[in-house]
C-alpha cells in the first residue's frame, strides 16, 4: 500500500519549489535569507546584537552608522567631491567585504610600494596546527611578522618587504594564523626563477624559528612560495594578500572566545613594512628609483586630493548625511564617491583617453 504524502506548511511548499538541486551552489539562489554569507542585513543584525550583549557597544554603533555619511570636500575653484565614510572594522559587512572600499584603498597603498618591482615574491609562512589556532598575543605576531621578513631578506636581499598576517583560512568556525610577505625582487633578468638551494634554506630557517620560539621540535614547516612578473598576477598577488581577514560572516562563525579575540586587535597595525619600503623611508626609496610613490593613489577619485580639472587641492568642508545629498548636482563614480558634473566629464574625459592610449 503506497504511503500518503506528509503535509507541508506554506513555507516548506515555497522552499520545495525554489529550492535548486544539491549540485546548484547555494550563492545562485534567488533568496538572500538562504545565503547568509551574501546577506548583508542579516550579518549586521547579528555581529552588532552579539557585540551589544557582550559590552563592545561602541563598536556596534559604529557598525549601524557606517557608510551613512559623507565627507565634502571643495577645491579654490568649487569643485566638489565627497567621500562616503567608513568604520574600517573588518567584522562590518559593508568594510569587511572583498572589494569594498576600505580593502581598495589597502590594495592601492601597497601597488604604490610593490607594483614596480621586476619580479614580485610572495611566502606565505604557516604555523603547526595547534599554534596556527591558538589567540596569539599581538607582540608574538608582531615577531612572527619580523622574523618572516628577516628571512626573507636573508636569502633574496630584498631592499624591503610587507608582512600581513591571516587569522583564518577558508573554513569557517575556526582560527588559523599565518604569515604572508610580499617582498620586490632586483638584479634579475625578469624571468623570476629561484634556485632550489634558496627554496630549501628558506624553509629550513622557517622551521627552525619555530622550533625554538614555540619549543616545538617538528620536522618541518610550511612555507609556500609564488612569483610573479607579469603585471596582472602581480596586482592579484596584492589583492589577495590584502583582502579582509575576518568578515562578518566568518566573525559569527567563531566561538566567544575567538570573537573576544579579534575584536581585542582592533588597534593592531597587522599590515607592516619593513626595510626600504617601511612607511618612513619608502617614498625616498622610490623616488630615488625614479617612481612616483603615489602613482596609484592619484588615479583613485577617491583617495586623491587633487582635483582632475585646475589641479587644486581639495579642502575638507563638512559632513554631510547621506540623505543631504545634493544628488541634483552629483553623479557617483562609485558606490563611495560622489562628483559635481564638471568633475564627472572630466573624469569620463581622461577615461576614453586612456583606453585610445592603451589601444595604439
Amino acid at each position: 500500500m503506497a504511503l500518503a504524502p506528509l503535509s507541508m506548511s506554506p513555507k516548506e511548499a515555497v522552499l520545495e519549489s525554489v529550492l535548486p538541486s544539491l549540485y546548484l551552489p547555494i550563492a545562485q539562489v534567488d533568496l538572500p535569507i538562504l545565503n547568509p554569507h551574501e546577506d548583508k542585513a542579516l550579518q549586521l543584525k547579528e555581529v552588532t546584537q552579539w557585540l551589544f550583549s557582550h559590552g563592545h557597544s561602541d563598536i556596534a554603533s559604529k557598525l549601524l552608522s557606517c557608510g551613512h555619511s559623507f565627507t565634502r570636500l571643495r577645491d579654490k575653484n568649487g569643485h566638489e567631491k565627497y567621500g562616503r565614510m567608513a568604520c574600517k572594522k573588518e567584522v562590518c559587512p559593508r568594510c569587511g567585504r572583498k572589494g569594498s572600499r576600505v580593502h581598495k584603498t589597502r590594495v592601492i597603498r601597497a601597488k604604490d610600494r610593490l607594483m614596480w618591482a621586476p619580479v614580485l615574491g610572495y611566502y606565505v609562512f604557516t604555523l603547526p596546527e595547534q599554534i596556527s589556532a591558538m589567540r596569539l598575543p599581538r607582540e608574538i605576531l608582531n615577531r612572527l611578522e619580523k622574523e618572516s621578513c628577516d628571512i626573507v631578506y636573508r636569502h633574496f636581499k630584498s631592499e624591503g618587504s610587507m608582512a600581513r598576517i591571516h587569522l583564518a583560512d577558508n573554513k569557517i568556525g575556526r582560527l588559523r594564523i599565518h604569515i604572508n610577505v610580499l617582498f620586490p625582487i632586483t638584479g634579475t633578468n625578469g624571468i623570476g626563477r629561484v634556485e632550489n638551494i634558496i627554496i630549501n634554506a628558506v624553509r629550513k630557517d622557517w622551521t627552525d624559528f619555530i622550533n625554538k620560539f614555540f619549543c616545538l621540535n617538528i620536522e618541518e614547516a610550511d612555507a609556500n612560495y609564488s612569483f610573479a612578473t607579469i603585471r596582472a598576477k602581480k596586482a592579484h598577488m596584492i589583492k589577495y594578500v590584502m583582502r579582509p581577514i575576518i568578515d562578518a560572516f566568518m566573525f559569527m562563525t567563531l566561538s566567544d572566545e575567538d570573537k573576544e579575540y579579534i575584536i581585542s586587535l582592533g588597534r593592531w597595525h597587522n599590515t607592516r613594512w619593513f626595510g626600504k619600503l617601511s612607511n618612513a623611508l619608502y617614498k625616498k626609496y622610490l623616488l630615488s628609483k625614479g617612481i612616483d610613490p603615489t602613482k596609484h593613489l592619484k588615479e583613485d577619485v577617491y583617495l586623491s586630493n587633487i582635483c582632475p580639472i585646475c589641479n587644486e587641492k581639495f579642502r575638507f568642508i563638512d559632513i554631510v548625511s547621506r540623505s543631504d545629498l545634493p544628488l541634483h548636482r552629483l553623479r557617483f563614480v562609485d558606490n563611495d564617491t560622489a562628483v559635481d558634473f564638471e568633475i564627472f566629464a572630466k573624469l569620463k574625459e581622461l577615461s576614453c583617453r586612456k583606453k585610445t592610449q592603451s589601444r595604439s
